[in-house]
């Protein structure tokens, strides 16, 4: 793990950041693991200091070209995760260091993956190096030019015949100092390859290759082995989240802030209501209507719990809207929690869910009638129409029940 102590040394520098000319960042590389033997899972995660952000240095959609970073995703600007699960803890640990490579090298080179044909002479694979293997295509964005590596199991320099090859279509071939990406650790060397023809050369790059930190490698393990749950989350995609929610709630604030006001009830904490109070005229009629469609419908949970929840938010928004002496306790209560009179024809079961349909219709022009447009009164509005959904979804069931049973009383009839 180049330029830490260890694991926790990492997440304090990825918090506080480092000093000097050049600033540095902590990317962390999560591997998850599940021992098929055992049974045994875990998490493997790996942080290493890199001087320039994730996605400045590699963009989401060109991970699938690069053999390190192909299975990874990116789970925050600081955090690369494996989509897939390796089959032990070791293997989880050389897939963190495969990827930590990958990012080493594109941090030396400044190169990026690549998969177009053109990176082989004449954009033919048949014209591809003598001796290739393990090899892969990249791209100098400032040069705008093709480049290869070839990583084989060797410690030797270039052949002739490579030699050879690189004379007649006129490329070059060098040997990195530093050991490359696939299995440095296990007899691997690195190889550049680029057209020459025009100019190009790769002395720079491997000369920044030589200044680059030795390939991490798991033999060196210094991250952290953690269990699965909780999920690791790291301070830049945690900080991502915190964004975010700051972002929606500003934006719900700035669209309700004309039309809604802030209030608290006991135990519920902060919430908003509608800019305007409904008449109390206004309270009774619709807390009448919702005390109808209650009446019978506890036998269907999506319809009672939703209408339950409009009349307890409805009883706070009165609460707020009305000082004691302009509505005494008495009528406040009676409003949306005391029972329909048994002279009141709306304390009837009705015999199907059409006339609760029609309430929950009329509980909603009223409240649009009366309230401002805003996302406490659209909340409501979306429970009743889930509500009026969930009893039309009943009538149909009722009507097919009963239907049914007609005709196994007389068959003769069409359902």
């Amino acid at each position: 793990m180049a330029g830490f102590q260890n694991y926790k040394h990492a997440r304090r520098q990825g918090g506080d950041g480092f000093a000097g000319p050049r600033p540095s960042t902590v990317l962390y590389i999560s591997v998850l693991w599940r021992d098929r033997t055992t049974k045994v899972t875990g998490c493997e995660v790996l942080p290493m200091q890199v001087d320039e952000p994730l996605d400045a240095l590699v963009k989401p959609a060109q991970y699938k070209a690069s053999r390190g970073l192909g299975r990874m995703r990116r789970e925050g600007p600081d955090h690369l995760a494996d989509t897939y699960t390796a089959s032990s803890q070791e293997a989880a640990r050389e897939a963190a260091c495969e990827a930590a490579r990958t990012i080493q090298f594109i941090e030396a080179t400044r190169l990026v993956p690549s998969r177009a044909k053109r990176s082989f002479p004449r954009g033919q694979f048949q014209y591809r190096m003598p001796g290739s293997d393990h090899d892969a295509a990249w791209f100098d964005p400032a040069a705008k030019t093709f480049i290869r590596t070839n990583e084989p199991y060797t410690r030797g320099g270039v052949t002739s015949e490579q030699d050879e090859w690189a004379a007649r279509h006129g490329w070059a071939v060098a040997v990195s100092p530093w050991k490359g990406m696939y299995r440095p650790d296990d007899g691997t060397s690195l190889f550049l390859m680029a057209d020459v023809s025009k100019g190009y050369s790769l002395a720079p790059l491997i000369s920044r290759l030589a200044q680059a930190p030795a390939p991490v490698v798991a033999s060196a393990w210094n991250g952290e082995s953690r269990p699965i749950v909780p999920v690791f989350v790291s301070p830049g995609r945690a900080a991502e989240i915190a964004a975010k929610v700051r972002e929606i709630k500003a934006v719900e604030k700035r669209r309700g802030a004309k039309n809604s006001v802030e209030y608290s009830m006991p135990f519920s904490g902060a919430r908003r209501r509608p800019k305007s109070r409904m008449p109390i005229e206004g309270h009774k009629s619709v807390g009448r209507l919702l005390k109808s469609v209650l009446v019978g419908t506890r036998g269907r949970t999506g319809v009672h719990r939703r209408v339950d929840a409009i009349r307890c938010e409805l009883h706070s928004w009165a609460e707020c809207e009305y000082k004691p002496d302009e509505l005494s306790d008495d009528v406040f209560f009676d409003l949306y929690y005391h029972e329909l009179p048994e002279s009141d024809p709306l304390a009837v079961a009705p015999a199907n869910w059409d006339r609760n349909i029609e309430s929950l219709d009329e509980v909603k022009a009223t409240l649009v009638r009366y309230y401002p447009e805003c996302p406490p009164l659209r909340q409501l509005l979306k429970k009743a129409d889930l509500a009026i959904a969930s009893l039309r979804t009943w009538n149909a069931a009722l009507a097919h029940t009963v239907k049914s049973r007609e005709f196994r009383q007389h068959p003769g009839l069409r359902v």
